[in-house]
């Protein structure tokens, strides 16, 4: 969840708000989010929570380093 947290951050800086792969970012961001919460609500922690989709519309976009 931290990495997509920070790339979601990295995305909007490069950016700003309303550019799709921030908003598509956003959105995978807010799905492990909601993984988690149910886990935690069903006591079943030890899940992994998928850290990505894998039909990204922005995955070439390369983050500078």
């Amino acid at each position: 969840m931290e990495s997509a947290r920070q790339q979601l951050h990295d995305l909007y800086e490069l950016y700003g708000f309303g550019h799709a792969c921030v908003l598509e970012q956003s959105i995978i961001l807010d799905e492990l989010i909601n993984q988690y919460n149910r886990m935690y609500q069903t006591k079943k922690l030890h899940h992994y929570v998928q850290s990505a989709t894998p039909q990204s519309l922005c995955k070439t976009i390369t983050l500078p380093t």
